[in-house]
């Protein structure tokens, strides 16, 4: 018992982590985005995440790259590109707050799309969650009350592709190393960004490389301390810490670009996180009986 206790809070201490970081790298994004194009910060973004990442290959060389499955990982860097992508110009577009309730849909397109690509059981747990998740998202945009604007569109079409990510990452986490498939997918990830990145590239100021290296370090750092949390605890334990993206990122968007949050989206956010909370405890008493 005292161990679960101590795994829980670890997982717990590296999920709030997760959320000042990644919070963080939401509001660099949005700060750059006035003056320089997703496609150069998601550029930017993947060449520090390949510096950070150095030390796995002058520890393992070039034998940690070593695959039998390439197509797969370049799908899973193409999906991965257009997630993020999505993000970023969801950030640029809409309100800190709106981007982050909508991502909060990822992990309900994950169980859907589990069930279609990968024949999983969809029973009553996930359904009942997987509608109280698209219900969140009509309270959110009230579509036929309000125009589904660009940014939300490019935000959700953006949690799709994640999902999809996540698929090939549990499809290629049977035969590969979680350091393989985190090499590949920002090393393939560097030509996808780079091509546009160029084509629409803006000189930066000194101020402006040192925010853009920012996005990429607390881009990649977020990405290991949830890793690093679902490592330690289970989902159920954690998941409802990452719910403190929202007021976190909606006080700074408030304070530092006069942004406004409605009784709408908050009620939709609540929604959409309380099925993919209900969904993390479904899972992990899924798991825990199948042990």
């Amino acid at each position: 018992m005292t161990t679960v206790r101590n795994n829980s809070l670890r997982g717990i201490g590296y999920m709030l982590v997760a959320v000042a970081v990644w919070s963080a790298m939401m509001v660099l994004v949005r700060a750059l985005s006035a003056d320089y194009s997703s496609f150069q910060i998601l550029f930017v973004r993947t060449i520090v995440a390949l510096l950070v990442l150095a030390p796995l290959m002058r520890t393992s060389g070039l034998r940690v790259l070593k695959t039998r499955r390439f197509p797969m990982h370049l799908t899973r860097a193409v999906f991965a590109y257009f997630g993020m992508l999505g993000l970023f110009i969801g950030i640029g577009e809409i309100p800190l707050a709106d981007v982050v309730s909508l991502s909060f849909t990822q992990p309900i397109f994950i169980v859907v799309l589990a069930a279609v690509l990968l024949g999983e059981k969809f029973g009553g747990t996930r359904l009942a969650a997987t509608l109280g998740g698209f219900a969140g998202v009509l309270i959110l945009l009230r579509p036929g009350f309000n125009e589904i604007g660009f940014g939300a569109a490019v935000v959700l079409g953006g949690a799709v592709s994640y999902a999809c990510s996540n698929i090939c990452i549990k499809k290629l986490t049977t035969t590969e190393s979680v350091g393989a498939t985190t090499l590949w997918v920002n090393i393939l990830m560097c030509p996808l960004a780079g091509i546009p990145a160029v084509i629409y590239w803006v000189p930066p100021t000194t101020t402006d490389l040192l925010l853009l290296f920012g996005v990429g370090i607390t881009g990649t750092a977020g990405i290991w301390f949830i890793t690093r949390a679902y490592g330690a605890a289970d989902m159920s334990a954690v998941v409802p810490f990452d719910f403190l993206r929202l007021p976190l990122v909606g006080a700074v968007g408030w304070l530092l670009f006069d942004e406004s949050t409605d009784i709408w989206t908050v009620a939709g956010a609540i929604v959409i996180f309380t099925s993919t909370y209900l969904l993390a405890r479904s899972e992990a008493k899924s798991r825990n009986r199948d042990k």
